[in-house]
């Protein structure tokens, strides 16, 4: 339950100042998705919620089991935010809230957030202060009634960007100028501080990037309201946001390429100045653990039948297991130069944004941490595109393939007891069974492409 009281007087302070009439009480599903129960900020006000939080059927969100479905949802008050619209009407407010067993007195284990904690909790008991993360998170901003199959056509005869095209964008060609103005003020209201925004290469993508975010849980919640609020005020647009990983065949995937270093206990864990890519060895050994992991931890960072279709050459999507500087192609790039790297910074490019948040940076910190622990030396670094090597030279490099299908990935994290331990027990046989289904639906179905391609036979 709820503890600090100095974060409860000051979240009722702001409810209070601000008028808000609404609270929208939200937590993370399995898959990724936001649930959420709206309730009285009086009973914020009163104290009843910080105390007693509200039972919620777990079952019916994919927590539990209908015959032991009770649990608690009991916010957290450092998370409240005063959402930025409602002036004039009544104001409304969100918190995020965590999971416990229907007593309130102990984490409940399917909470992927508890597992973001749990995580949090290992990086200090190796030593270490915290983890700095920053997700790259793209997404294609879509006009109503939109085509799939002409997703890049946004009906300018003139100024229209093609697939592939539209990096860095400018107006009149990049119509979501607007759009990015008011989503990126939004979410500079919510404290979160941002790096830049612009269109990304897709015809209609769309990517705002924040700073390094100095916890995984945190981080974890910044990225689910990012696409809470890009959805938010898309709508105020005119516009929706999607998230798939492959919108189209034609055009770029929406990767969530996730920037990240340790912190120690003085200063950052990962640098090296001396080093030629300004990496130390704790920073080679994370390296070596994600790699030598990667296959595992697929299942939760691209974890959707639609993810293996981003996964492709010439598209900017890692298809291989490998590690590089400044190398575009690779699944873990070293960005920038040595001086420019003062603290390391390492980019894991194959996540995807169909991802839960909280258990895809939980599976890559733990992988890394993993190979921290063992000593896990990394093969080395490429500097060419591994896509274009013969199968011969990319086997005497010790070079593996990412997975091609969910089905892959889902092999991969049953035989990889790190990912396992990473997310717990709960949560992946729970996941693990949810894929499944899903697996077992898309083999069933008969798409369009297969009509077309076999109906004469």
């Amino acid at each position: 339950m709820a503890e600090n009281k100095g974060s409860i007087d000051a979240a009722n302070e702001e409810l209070s100042k601000a008028g808000v009439t609404w609270v929208y009480c939200q937590f993370t599903d399995l898959d990724g998705k936001i649930r959420s129960f709206t309730v009285p900020a009086s009973d914020f006000l009163s104290g009843k919620l910080w105390k007693d939080g509200m039972t919620f059927d777990g079952s019916s969100v994919g927590f539990a089991k209908t015959e032991r479905s009770d649990l608690r949802a009991i916010p957290d008050p450092d998370t409240l935010l005063i959402l930025p619209y409602g002036e004039g009407v009544q104001k409304v407010a969100r918190v995020i809230t965590d999971t416990y067993t229907s007593d309130g007195l102990s984490p409940y284990p399917v909470d992927p957030r508890n597992a973001a904690k749990r995580t949090k909790q290992r990086i200090i008991d190796m030593g270490y202060m915290k983890a700095h993360l920053q997700p790259e998170l793209e997404f294609y901003l879509l006009k109503e009634g939109f085509n799939p199959a002409v997703v890049h056509d946004h009906g300018d005869p003139v100024y229209k960007i093609h697939p592939k095209e539209g990096y860095f964008a400018s107006v009149p060609w990049d119509n979501s100028d607007s759009f990015r103005n008011e989503f990126t003020s939004n979410l500079l209201k919510a404290g979160i501080p941002i790096k830049f925004h612009h269109h990304e290469g897709g015809s209609q993508q769309v990517e705002v990037e924040f700073k390094h975010i100095d916890d995984i849980v945190k981080c974890g919640d910044v990225s689910m309201l990012y696409k809470l609020l890009s959805r938010l005020t898309a709508k105020q647009y005119g516009y929706s946001v999607s998230y798939i990983p492959k919108i189209s065949q034609f055009d770029s995937g929406n990767g969530m390429h996730v920037h990240m270093w340790i912190e120690g206990k003085n200063g950052s864990a990962f640098s090296d100045p001396e080093d030629e890519m300004g990496l130390s060895q704790t920073a080679r050994y994370f390296i070596g653990g994600i790699l030598d992991h990667a296959l595992g931890t697929c299942l939760f960072t691209n974890p959707s039948i639609n993810s293996y279709k981003r996964l492709i050459p010439d598209f900017e999507a890692p298809v291989f297991a490998t590690w590089g500087h400044s190398n575009r192609t690779a699944m873990v790039r070293i960005p920038g130069s040595p001086g420019a790297r003062r603290v390391g910074d390492i980019e894991v490019r194959h996540s995807d944004t169909s991802s839960n948040p909280y258990l895809a940076f939980t599976v890559l910190l733990e992988a890394g941490l993993d190979g921290v622990k063992r000593k896990i030396e990394p093969p080395a670094p490429i500097s060419e595109d591994p896509n274009k090597m013969t199968d011969a030279r990319r086997a005497d490099l010790g070079i593996e393939m990412l997975p091609t299908s969910l089905h892959e990935a889902l092999e991969a994290a049953k035989s990889d007891d790190v990912i396992k331990r990473a997310v717990g027990k709960e949560i992946f046989d729970s996941f693990v069974e949810i894929k499944e289904k899903e697996v077992m639906a898309f083999r069933q179905h008969v798409t369009d492409w297969e009509i077309e391609q076999y109906l004469p036979l």
